[in-house]
């Protein structure tokens, strides 16, 4: 049984799927007034760093957030300079793209996007794309063709994978709506004061819903008014099949914290080292540059069926190591230390497995190469805080 639960604890919010006690997501959202990627501010920069062709700006209430300069597109701004660049002083709307990280502000961008169901309005270049995971180059070609005709603005259509699928009124409909609020974004940018949001993100929650793309769960639980109402309230009026499975509980009766265990699945996520059935183990390590896992071959034994016999245990290693990266949300750079291996097939036959194995994660990752040290090399675009960050930030394991 597939289920989703949704509980408090302390300030925060989570959110975590499981198949069969089996965790599979995990997201963690903090207390209203915490950062949340997609929100639109009114900002201003403070100052432009040519050496690292950034700029800083201000978001209120004393945060500053980076901004890449190369990837500033037509900026919504007070003002225009002769040099067509970016300057102090200057007001602009941002868009929070990553929140805070460990010692880190949050980065930001002007190309801000509205994302639905079906369709993305992204600031910027008058286009409009359609899903790589459409294969369907008839339907594409026709449906750029029609959505050209309804863009009035200075934006981008992308349409998603599940536009494919959904009637083309549906389509057009949350496309006028999503047009509509970045006309409003565009008004309301001239006349806010610096640090307004004028657009607040949907929190992790609300996106696996939005986001999802498999069938709906078999059952979705909280415990939490607020929460319930704001599932809900969405459910019904963009995820139809979810609202009949969508149950308040009563907390007082069984907390969902304890009934689904998260205190152990959340212990064995932030733990340095984690143990597989083999006996093997991984350990865990996390830098300022990158990220280390070691496989240990602990009490395992030498597989009898090849001649080096730890093929099988890093096969089997390699399946925990794609779970675990995509559980703790480990992003950048990822060293793996397989055991070592003497033959070329078994090496082979290990990075076509990991592959196979990283593939389906929906944050982009990739199997880079294996060195000649024969330390793997996988790089993960950051998208969130690590968990192990969150779970601390948070205090959600006391």
């Amino acid at each position: 049984m597939t289920t989703r639960i949704i509980y408090k604890k302390e300030n925060a919010v989570v959110s975590a799927a499981l198949d069969n006690n089996r965790l599979t997501d995990i997201r963690i959202n903090g207390p209203d007034g915490e950062l949340t990627p997609g929100d639109i501010f009114v900002g201003r920069i403070d100052s432009v760093v040519d050496g690292i062709h950034g700029a800083f700006v201000s978001i209120g209430r004393e945060r500053n957030c980076f901004l890449k300069l190369d990837r500033v597109i037509k900026p919504v701004g007070n003002r225009t300079h002769a040099d067509g660049k970016l300057h102090a002083g200057d007001e602009l709307l941002v868009q929070i793209e990553r929140d805070e990280g460990r010692n880190k502000p949050a980065t930001v961008v002007t190309d801000f996007s509205l994302t639905g169901i079906y369709v993305v309005v992204i600031h910027g270049k008058k286009e409009v794309r359609v899903s790589s995971k459409i294969e369907d180059n008839a339907w594409k070609n026709a449906m750029r063709t029609k959505v050209a005709e309804w863009i009035d603005g200075d934006y981008a259509v992308m349409l998603r994978t599940n536009s494919y699928t959904a009637e083309e009124s549906a389509v057009r409909a949350e496309f006028e709506m999503l047009s509509n609020t970045y006309h409003q974004l565009l008004t309301a940018a001239s006349t806010r004061a610096i640090g307004t949001k004028l657009f607040a993100g949907l929190p992790d929650y609300l996106c696996d819903f939005r986001d999802n793309k498999q069938e709906a769960p078999d059952r979705i639980l909280t415990e939490d008014e607020d929460v319930y109402a704001a599932v809900k309230d969405f459910a019904d009026r963009f995820r139809k099949d979810y609202s009949p499975i969508i149950e308040l509980r009563d907390r007082k009766v069984y907390p969902l914290e304890a009934e689904f265990n998260m205190r152990a699945h959340l212990t064995e996520l932030t733990a340095r080292k984690v143990w597989l059935k083999s006996g093997a183990y991984l350990v865990f390590d996390a830098t300022e540059a990158m990220t280390v896992i070691d496989v240990n071959s602990g009490k395992a034994s030498a597989s009898k069926s090849v001649s080096s016999g730890f093929l099988s245990c890093n096969l089997e290693a390699a399946k925990e190591i794609a779970y675990q990266i995509r559980m703790r949300n480990l992003s950048g750079i990822i060293i793996v230390d397989f055991i070592d291996m003497d033959r070329e097939e078994e090496r082979k036959e290990l990075m076509q497995t990991l592959k196979a194995l990283i593939e389906p994660d929906e944050v982009r990752t990739k199997v880079v190469d294996i060195t000649k040290l024969n330390l793997v090399e996988i790089t993960r675009m950051k998208k969130h805080r690590p968990l192990e960050d969150d779970v601390r930030k948070y205090k959600i394991l006391g």
